[in-house]
């Protein structure tokens, strides 16, 4: 699995996306300057996706037992987002710049 990497300058913005599978942390590089860390658990419980958010907040689902789950790819959806692909088999949340940066936002005041 390669580094994706962007061009924008903007605060939500990535530059280079690097899943670090040992540690099981998804790092960012933005083009504000700023490196963030997410989690690979963290991406998949906070998946976007209609199946796991609903489209109403009542239908939203409580993912857990993601601890160990992994990032096995990471492909391009335009250039407004990716799709990221877990061991778990799921792979329907496409992620946008500015969700990764709220998520990303999140861990580090956590």
């Amino acid at each position: 699995m390669e580094a994706i990497s962007a061009m924008s300058d903007a605060r939500t913005q990535p530059t280079e996306l690097r899943p670090l599978t040992i540690s099981r942390v998804l790092e960012i590089d933005w083009a504000d300057g700023s490196t963030s860390r997410v989690s690979f658990e963290t991406l998949r419980v906070e998946c976007p996706c209609a199946e796991c958010k609903g489209h109403t907040p009542e239908q939203a689902q409580i993912i857990t037992g993601k601890e160990e789950v992994n990032l096995t790819d990471i492909q391009a959806v335009g250039n407004y987002a990716v799709q990221l692909f877990f061991s778990d088999g799921h792979s329907t949340g496409i992620y946008t710049w500015e969700y990764l940066r709220l998520l990303a936002d999140r861990a580090e005041s956590a």
